[in-house]
């Protein structure tokens, strides 16, 4: 099969095809034909070597979704079913991920698909059946490759972390990032009012488009005093802190006393400081979230299937032109998500969400 692999840190060009071996699966394992698979800012940090520990050689990819074509005697899925990636995979046995929660597993540290083994920048994956769920016919492959990772990451910050409600000032950093966008439209959809960050002047067009009440748009991302303007000067109820480092402190300065700063990412991959006496005497609530439970996921795919929601997919390319994508990504010239179309969906599901 063919795979895009690295072998060491650094730019794009360290991505290279390779032909590899077809995993073999047994036990609870499946052999996936991967359809499609997103590429997300943290690919790009994998690769730039933000994490030295992950092992190498390794496929990366954690937005996957395809085929099953072979199963072990115990696996949960059966040739034929199409399923998507779970992102994070726990020891399948704590409460937590019997209830569907994997990324919290209570055991062990939950493994990262395409850190920790291999993902989906190839024509096959293999893994655990517990590494996958099934997707339904009402969503088509395509969507169901990125729903996870983006409408799902935003929905479980939002609602589960941060208590989104009606009529909340919410601010989302890094808001025409593959996340940023999906968040303004969770935002909205729970009737809550949004204002975008960004440091390109020039998308703020697309994210009043996007949905975005306001946007602040400043290359040096000074924004808490433009919150503070448009919030009365009481500053914004929640802030859903998708750049992460660059933003962190002017995100702790625009929340209002009593507010919640979800950090959902870290664009940089390099540490901040946080002065906890700003915490403390503004009560603020600083809390982290990595990825949606299965439950959450399934109410996040009934939207999308009613149309409350939809996938921002900016374009759809080849797998052998995942290094142009990682090299957009990483030059700022592209929104939305952008997925490899590794064996595409030959059969269009009934009622297809569109993206």
């Amino acid at each position: 099969m063919t795979a895009w692999r690295i072998d060491g840190f650094g730019a794009p060009d360290v991505l290279q095809r390779r032909r590899e071996p077809v995993p073999s699966v047994d036990g609870d394992e499946v052999l996936v034909e991967v359809a499609y698979c997103g590429v997300c800012r943290h690919d790009l940090l994998t690769r730039s070597g933000a994490f030295p520990n992950v092992p190498l050689p390794l496929t990366l990819g954690h937005q996957v979704s395809g085929t099953v074509v072979a199963a072990g005697p115990t696996a949960t899925w059966a040739p034929g079913t199409r399923v998507m990636s779970t992102i994070f995979m726990g020891c399948g046995h704590c409460s937590a991920c019997r209830s569907g929660d994997q990324a919290v597993c209570l055991t062990v540290r939950a493994q990262f698909m395409g850190d920790d083994f291999d993902g989906g920048y190839a024509e096959y994956l293999g893994a655990p059946s517990r590494a996958f769920i099934r997707v339904p016919d009402t969503l088509s492959l395509e969507v169901a490759a990125v729903v996870n990772c983006t409408l799902g990451t935003a929905y479980h910050a939002a609602h589960t972390r941060g208590r989104l409600a009606a009529g909340q000032d919410v601010v989302i950093t890094g808001a025409s990032g593959g996340i940023g966008l999906h968040a303004i439209s969770v935002v909205k959809q729970a009737g809550a009012r949004v204002i975008a960050i960004t440091s390109r002047p020039g998308q703020t067009g697309m994210l009043l488009e996007h949905g975005a009440d306001e946007v602040v748009a400043d290359p040096e991302l000074k924004f808490a005093h433009a919150v503070k303007g448009l919030t009365g000067g009481i500053g914004a109820d929640l802030v859903l802190e998708v750049a992460g480092d660059p933003t962190l402190a002017q995100s702790l300065h625009a929340v209002r006393t009593g507010g919640r700063v979800v950090v959902i990412g870290n664009v940089s991959g390099k540490p901040s400081e946080v002065r906890i006496a700003h915490l403390v005497m503004k009560e603020i609530s600083l809390l982290g979230t990595k990825s949606c439970s299965n439950a959450e996921l399934g109410e996040v795919m009934e939207l999308v299937a009613a149309g409350e929601l939809s996938v921002d997919i900016n374009r759809t390319i080849p797998l052998d032109s995942v290094r142009d994508a990682h090299r957009d990504m990483e030059e700022q010239r592209t929104s939305g998500r952008i997925v490899l179309a590794v064996g595409g969906d030959p059969v269009a599901p009934s009622g297809e969400a569109a993206a």
